[in-house]
């Protein structure tokens, strides 16, 4: 033979041999390799023999996978020693649910009401709806969301306006009755407690002070100013007119 034909016939045996490693899988048949595997979330190592992909380590370690289930990387995966293998199971439920809907209180502002009152001008109204859940199980710690829902009856949200002024405005109507009342009642002593349950010159007691937000000015009556006291009487007065005062009498 020819140096040149040996020489070709070198390059050509040195062809095929690159050939037929490239052809080979990433380990010869029948090798055993070893795998770090997670499974259904408890890790540990095991052992496959003649496994080329991740399919044929599932199936020869007899393991559970269905096609809910998460493979990492993916069954058709060529294995290597050493190659980490997450199985992660995962089961799927769906459920159907009546619920109620909670209304939530709204809150307006409004410079019509006096700072710390507040009018509810819309009732508030529970809903209903028809909810469908979906509950994933993953490694057996469950998720559940809510995938659907039909509203069945509608929520109303109630609404309150919430006052925001401060300014109060002074009421002296009245003025010269409620100074003959008030000579009467307390000798025009408008700041006077004797600790009767009455206070001021008008001698509120506490209750009707209040229910026509005497404490827009002051806690008590005979804290307030006279002007006050006079401004909250003509409230009380809108009301029930000179009847809740015994000394109407003297006007």
């Amino acid at each position: 033979m020819s140096s040149f034909t040996k020489g070709a016939a070198l390059t050509a045996c040195g062809t095929l041999l690159f050939a037929g490693l490239t052809a080979l899988p990433a380990h010869a048949a029948g090798d055993t390799l070893t795998l770090n595997l997670r499974y259904a979330g408890v890790a540990r190592t095991v052992e496959v023999s003649g496994a080329a992909t991740v399919a044929d380590a599932i199936a020869q370690l007899k393991l559970k996978v269905d096609g809910n289930d998460r493979v990492a990387p993916g069954v058709t995966a060529p294995l290597s020693n050493g190659m980490e293998v997450v199985i992660d199971k995962v089961s799927t439920k769906t459920t159907t649910k009546k619920v109620t809907l909670k209304y939530k209180t709204v809150k307006k502002k409004t410079k019509s009401l006096y700072k710390g009152d507040k009018k509810t001008v819309k009732k508030g109204r529970n809903g209903k709806a028809t909810r469908t859940y979906k509950t994933t199980t993953v490694n057996g710690k469950s998720t559940t969301v809510v995938v659907k829902q039909k509203i069945t009856k509608k929520v109303i949200n109630k609404v309150v306006k919430v006052g925001t002024n401060s300014k109060r405005k002074l009421n002296l109507a009245r003025l010269a009755k409620w100074n003959k009342i008030a000579k009467c009642e307390s000798g025009n002593r408008w700041h006077i407690n004797t600790g009767n349950g009455y206070y001021g010159g008008l001698q509120f007691n506490l209750a009707t002070w209040r229910s026509v937000k005497g404490q827009h000015f002051a806690k008590y009556p005979h804290k307030a100013t006279k002007a006050e006291q006079i401004t909250v009487a003509n409230r009380l007065y809108a009301k029930r007119g000179f009847q809740p005062w015994s000394c109407r009498r003297v006007l």
